[in-house]
């Protein structure tokens, strides 16, 4: 097995054997984060809390990827999913049925190897529709 590394520290936590997404909320204006910040990006406060991100969102807009990059094989899909803590993420879309992906469908994210780099797991996070 393994090691599996974060492709972001501080990003993923597991909570009960479950992996959850984390973000900020700053505790002066409300304005929340994916990923966690130090700062808050609205009013400059630094005092900031962490919140755990919901298992469920909602499609905000998706794009069909051709071109291969250094992880990822084409044809993959991206997209930003709206979550109900108020951040909108942007990440990687499970193609089911030849980009079956409707603006404001439900998505469901989870936790998920990325790619394999140096006899490593990075995961990360994607999206699929439900």
């Amino acid at each position: 097995m393994n090691e599996k590394i974060p492709v972001k520290d501080g990003m993923i936590k597991v909570v009960d054997g479950q992996s959850i997404l984390l973000g900020s909320k700053c505790s002066e204006c409300g304005q929340a984060f994916f990923p966690t910040e130090s700062l808050c990006l609205n009013c400059g406060s630094e005092m900031l809390d962490e919140i755990t991100l919901s298992r469920k969102g909602t499609l905000y807009s998706y794009s069909a990827v051709e071109m291969p990059c250094a992880n990822f094989k084409p044809p993959y899909a991206v997209g930003f999913v709206d979550m109900p803590e108020g951040v909108r993420i942007f990440g990687q879309l499970d193609i089911k049925e030849k980009l079956s992906f409707k603006i404001g469908m439900e998505m469901e994210i989870y936790v998920d190897t990325l790619w394999q780099e140096d006899g490593k797991d990075i995961i990360g996070y994607r999206f699929s529709p439900l």
